[in-house]
């Protein structure tokens, strides 16, 4: 018997069943059929056709597109008569090729795995090609607009084109051969998230950025809120962290929350787990394997881009137990992922790692175990330093460095007197913060634009860490052992890379570098109450390694702004009566001869080593294993406060002089300068690679 006489013909609904999606009990089978039971209750005609009828309804992309062409010709004083007047190609004959579910859900999401139309904006490779893109169905780039403000072609083609040729390299989230049209019928939120990205640099229309910088956050919850093509939300949102908006107040910064929210979007669509994301789905999903690959992809940009973000907020890192899980699974992924990403992801999960250690320790307290801090900034150095051989990039050696500079910053935790400063670690520290600065100062694009015009977030706040700790150590009694000069020189590099950086008058970089020009040239800076100076104490102790930034912004204010000084406490007082003004620590002569301060190899240290405070210190009992050490013995307050960051200036008029040049102290002859490149400690435990 052939098996095809048995087959039951498949059941079609009516029109209006098809289109509201619910069960039709239509007889197709007599001619004429009868209304089925919902047309006869409603009084609706009940017809039923050859084929779907879905495509004779327009997409919200479509009809928005529509709409957005009848606004434009409107203020151009076009009419639908005019020869000129561009007509909408949305027909009702448009054909199935790009209908998604989406398309007709009402708020909600159904396909959670990430299958949308976005999941194709995510390049193959993560390395950048030649922007080759096309707008959508071969047209010219249709002029858009965002709360009444209303973007020309020519302008959003010249923004497409500064951010694909200038950041996209920096970070290729995207796909480079994809047009403007493409992008706004994918999420009109990524859209514009490129304009406002490519605007920072455009000097033909500057008010392209004003315009656009203060509709985006709200665009940014919204589109969060709609719960479509959340992995183009993803990705936006992973761009705005990377260049944070322009603001002239910290206070005003949303870029964490943003983070915080394209965390938690990919975590509901299962990127943190290896695989499509099936459990996480509403209906079976096939096994691609292209899709694992950009899932694992964009996932790293998420752990990449998070921690990042927290590390310059002075916050611990989010959902750490997500980031640093066990990616055995992911094992396979690793031939198929960039080498540059998979470094970077390296870095920031020491550096992750780095931060919850230091965390658990009593950072609040001046008096915390300072064998133990020390031993956790060797551990965690040692492993940063031996990824440096596998860089990819100048770039990606420079961000490991910047990485560096925030685990080396914990030396400013430790009591200043007792047992006194780690002479040897602080100038490694001191060496480190000038080979940054010089290196960032320098650095070009691929466009052999300087760094600075495109910097990220997380470099240019480095920056400012580092400017400020070589301020603290040239006003230290550790300065008759370094290079004063060099410090100097390189403090003003970091005050014109600030200013390289800022994008409008006021801003928070150009407010950040006026005021370490005012720290520089001051005298009563780091001095107490009896007239000592106290640089290596630090008074704010919360903000992680930014803790150095953040309490200069004190010392700051304090001075210049006329602002009580907060930090007028016990431990203020227990600095001036431990040991009164600060000594130099002896100098070996073995530690001048060091050939490179800041990449001095190390031997590997896997566990705590007494001799790393004090070659005389022999280990007893009471001395705790770092592998087996996890915290709990120290309380630790919490470390989230409120703080005002950078709303004290907002009002604040700065002078336009030219920066001075303070003499600091005498220069050290015997100073060795840069040396060789980094050491080769062994790699110790990471998730790829």
């Amino acid at each position: 018997m052939n098996p095809n006489s048995m087959t039951t013909p498949r059941r079609k609904a009516c029109v209006e069943c098809r289109q509201q999606k619910i069960r039709c009990d239509v007889e197709q089978h007599k001619v004429p059929h009868d209304p089925c039971g919902r047309c006869k209750k409603m009084g609706l005609e009940c017809r039923i056709l050859p084929t779907s009828t879905r495509n004779l309804r327009q997409t919200k992309a479509e009809m928005r597109r529509e709409l957005e062409e009848l606004r434009w010709n409107m203020r151009q004083g076009q009419t639908p008569g005019d020869p000129n007047y561009p007509h909408s190609n949305a027909s009702p004959n448009l054909d199935m090729q790009n209908y998604t579910q989406l398309d007709h859900a009402s708020g909600t999401y159904s396909d959670p795995s990430g299958r949308t139309d976005a999941s194709d904006s995510m390049s193959p490779a993560f390395d950048s090609a030649p922007p080759t893109r096309k707008g959508s169905h071969d047209q010219g780039t249709l002029p858009r607009a965002l709360d009444g403000y209303m973007l020309d072609a020519k302008r959003i083609d010249d923004c497409f084109t500064l951010y694909f040729t200038q950041y996209h390299p920096l970070f290729p989230i995207l796909d480079n051969t994809k047009g403007p049209n493409d992008y706004y019928e994918e999420s009109p939120f990524l859209f514009w998230v490129v304009i406002v990205t490519g605007a920072r640099r455009y000097s033909e229309d500057p008010m392209v950025l004003d315009k656009t910088n203060h509709l985006i956050t709200q665009l940014a919850f919204s589109s969060m809120a709609l719960r479509t093509s959340q992995v183009a939300v993803i990705q936006g949102l992973l761009i705005l962290c990377t260049w944070r908006l322009p603001t002239n107040s910290m206070y005003k910064d949303t870029a964490h929350l943003l983070c915080g929210s394209a965390v938690h979007l990919a975590t509901q669509i299962g990127l943190h787990i290896a695989g499509v994301g099936q459990d996480f789905a509403r209906m079976p999903l096939e096994k691609d394997q292209s899709l694992k690959i950009n899932r694992a992809r964009l996932w790293l940009c998420c752990v990449v881009v998070s921690i990042r973000t927290s590390c310059a907020e002075g916050i611990p890192p989010l959902a750490e137990s997500f980031f640093d899980g066990d990616e055995r699974e992911r094992q396979d992924m690793v031939p198929y992922l960039p080498h540059d990403l998979q470094f970077l992801h390296k870095v920031y999960i020491v550096l992750m790692r780095a931060m919850v250690a230091m965390g658990k320790t009593n950072l609040q307290s001046i008096h915390c175990d300072v064998r133990i801090l020390r031993s956790l900034i060797s551990i965690f150095d040692s492993q940063l330093q031996s990824l440096a051989p596998s860089s990819p990039s100048d770039l990606d050696t420079l961000q490991l460095c910047c990485a560096r500079i925030h685990v080396m910053a914990f030396h400013f935790f430790a009591h200043p007197t007792k047992p006194g400063p780690d002479a040897d670690g602080l100038s490694r520290f001191y060496s480190l913060c000038i080979s940054v600065i010089q290196s960032a100062a320098t650095m070009q694009t691929t466009q052999k634009n300087l760094l600075s015009s495109v910097s990220q977030s997380f470099i240019d706040r480095t920056i400012t860490l580092a400017g400020f700790t070589i301020l603290r150590l040239v006003r230290s009694p550790l300065a008759q052992h370094l290079n004063v000069l060099e410090g100097e020189q390189a403090f003003h590099q970091a005050i014109q890379f600030l200013k390289g950086v800022s994008l409008q008058p006021g801003d928070v970089h150009l407010r950040t570098a006026y005021i370490m020009r005012d720290l520089w040239g001051s005298e009563k800076v780091f001095r107490n109450k009896a007239g000592r100076v106290e640089s290596l104490y630090l008074r704010l102790r919360t903000r992680l390694s930014m803790s150095v930034s953040y309490d200069m912004f004190w010392y700051w204010r304090e001075e210049f702004s006329n602002m009580q000084n907060p930090y007028t406490g016990e431990e203020a007082d227990l600095i001036a009566n431990d040991g009164g003004q600060q000594r130099a620590p002896p100098f070996s002569q073995a530690q001048q001869q060091l050939p490179d301060p800041a990449m001095r190899p190390q031997a590997p240290v896997t566990k705590f080593d007494p001799s790393l405070v004090n070659p005389h210190l022999e280990p007893g009992p009471s001395v705790m294993s770092f592998d087996s050490w996890n915290g709990s013995d120290y309380s630790v307050p919490p470390m989230l406060d409120q703080f005002p960051d950078y709303d004290w200036a907002a009002g604040f008029e700065f002078s336009n002089s030219d920066f001075p040049n303070i003499p600091v102290g005498a220069i050290n002859p015997m100073m060795p300068g840069p040396g060789p490149g980094p050491g080769t400690a062994p790699n110790m435990g990471y998730t790829y690679g």
